[in-house]
């Protein structure tokens, strides 16, 4: 009994100070993650223990969707973003005056977590609220952006003291277009539009055009494309180069805004020396609703070997209206493009940044509605009457960067 009795005493002892140590273990390992602890203890008040970043950027006028066109604004853009993102969350903008911070206007985050304004000049900072605490951007000070370049398309046909044609007749090094050429009459400009098509090439009327594309032999009508440019009369070196544009729908061809090297020539191996700045392009509706847009940066080592950067963008859909698509409303594509980097937005709204392959040297303007070889299976000819449209076209100089200024959220009321 006695033997006994001091065995249980033993156990006793051993899972106490099991008990002890496991205790220990447990506080030291919560301690390591309060927030996670925190949270488990009060469910739902998890937003608490996150830090919101705020970003106020100050841009040119390059926010401005709707379903029409519309004149280019003049007044610049402050765009204030919040992460993580909040939609519906009111954001205030406040304007410092000699009597301290006043509000200035009000607004609600989007999808991106954005709210965008339209101030007068003046210096700005931007607060919101989450998890019972106000979170405020750091400031700005806006300016007033005055285009280098603009054309908005107000008058009977494109301006040929600005615009030709590029001549790209049946051929591209990487997309071939064997039954396409460039043409005047595929593109028109009526009612403050730019709108670029693609239609039956007159020339081979009644004729088949036989093509390969990836070792598989197909047939199409003969076509003219529109592909329209400001190579031999205006060019780029950095800044912000901006364009109002509604895509086209239909598959089959691909809408572009993009800028090309003067005399479209390249420097093996050197993107400095000149790229292709591909600020948007679109290949029409696929059917699943996860249609997006494309922003790349190409280049070519000998022997035409190309090095291409950037993707299609996901994210960029954020900028659509609720149950609306590219095709049924203009939105403003840009690119910042400096000395150091490239800055792909949509509406202002950031998607894509690239510190390679910057060029250095002056590009052109190109607008495109393109149909390659790889694409014509999904043409037909109920679309030829399809195109892209150009609302306006805006080019701020290389000093006009984005004044932005990024912040750790902190508690302030």
């Amino acid at each position: 009994m006695t033997h006994g009795c001091a065995v249980d005493r033993s156990n006793t002892a051993r899972i106490a100070v099991s008990t002890l140590i496991g205790l220990v273990v447990t506080v030291l390992f919560l301690s390591l993650f309060p927030g996670t602890a925190h949270a488990s203890a009060k469910q739902g008040k998890k937003d608490r223990q996150i830090a919101v970043r705020g970003t106020l950027a100050s841009l040119p006028p390059i926010v401005q969707p709707g379903a029409t066109a519309a004149a280019p604004q003049n007044t610049g853009s402050i765009l204030a973003t919040f992460t993580p993102a909040n939609p519906g969350q009111k954001v205030t903008l406040e304007r410092r005056t000699a009597k301290g911070w006043k509000t200035y206007a009000t607004a609600t985050e989007d999808a991106w977590g954005s709210a965008a304004f339209a101030p007068r000049q003046g210096t700005y900072r931007a607060y919101t609220t989450s998890g019972g605490r106000m979170w405020v951007t750091g400031t700005v000070t806006t300016k007033r952006w005055t285009p280098e370049f603009e054309d908005t398309f107000s008058g009977a046909g494109l301006d040929p003291a600005v615009w030709n044609d590029q001549k790209r007749e049946h051929e591209s090094v990487y997309a071939p277009r064997t039954c396409a050429r460039t043409d005047p009459a595929a593109r028109r400009v009526e009612g403050g539009v730019l709108k670029l098509g693609v239609a039956a090439d007159p020339a081979y009327a009644g004729q088949t055009c036989d093509y390969v594309s990836k070792g598989v032999a197909g047939q199409s009508t003969y076509m003219l494309n529109s592909q329209v440019a400001t190579e031999y009369t205006r060019s780029f070196r950095h800044g912000i180069v901006a364009a109002r544009m509604k895509p086209q729908r239909s598959k089959g061809m691909h809408s572009g805004f993009w800028l090309l090297p003067n005399g479209t020539k390249y420097v093996d191996g050197q993107p400095a020396g000149g790229t292709e700045i591909d600020v948007m392009e679109f290949f029409g509706e696929s059917g699943r609703g996860t249609d997006t847009i494309g922003s790349h940066v190409h280049y070519y080592e000998a022997n035409w070997s190309k090095v291409s950067l950037g993707d299609y963008f996901p994210t960029a859909r954020r900028a659509l209206t609720s149950g609306k698509d590219w095709w049924d409303e203009f939105h403003v594509f840009s690119v910042e493009w400096t000395a150091h980097e490239y800055i792909f937005r949509v509406d202002g709204r950031e998607y894509y940044r690239e510190s390679k392959a910057v060029s250095q040297v002056p590009q052109y303007l190109v607008f495109s509605n393109l149909t390659s070889d790889y694409e014509l299976k999904n043409l037909s000819a109920d679309k030829f009457g399809d195109t892209a449209q150009v609302d306006w076209v805006r080019v701020f100089d290389a000093t006009s960067r984005a004044a932005s200024k990024v912040t750790v959220g902190r508690r302030i009321a």
